[in-house]
């Protein structure tokens, strides 16, 4: 087993919460999110609400492109834009944030002015 692979099977490991911490430092570290997209970006339905997922790797988005999300593949979102017209964009649309889920856990579901602020935090420990 590469050093690699045991990385992610460590990761998976985590519960919802400790994933979404490792999502947020890893998106300050390397400025990129993940998501999924086919002919338009993966979601997924919580109650009534739409939720878009993200992953903070290429590696978990593309273990999760099974199910209602075969066929999609991972696409990069500069954090900057992430902040900047996503997250706000999701307000104004009533959606929430589906963070790091895996094949098998949902992940953390956040508002996304919740995760902007998780995120933001972060960042400013970088400055």
């Amino acid at each position: 087993m590469t050093a690699h692979s045991k990385k992610i099977e460590n990761v998976l490991r985590l519960d919802a919460s400790a994933r979404c911490d490792y999502f947020v430092r890893k998106v300050a570290d390397f400025e990129v999110v993940w998501g999924l997209f086919d002919t338009g970006w993966a979601t997924a339905s919580a109650g009534a609400t739409i939720a878009v997922p993200f992953w903070p790797e290429q590696e978990f988005a593309a273990l999760c492109a099974t199910a209602e999300w075969q066929g999609f593949q991972p696409k990069a979102i500069a954090l900057e834009d992430f902040l900047a017209r996503w997250l706000p964009g999701m307000e104004q649309d009533q959606r929430i944030c589906l963070v790091f889920s895996t094949p098998t856990d949902r992940g953390s579901l956040l508002h996304p002015k919740d995760l902007d602020d998780l995120i933001r935090q972060e960042l400013q420990q970088y400055e």
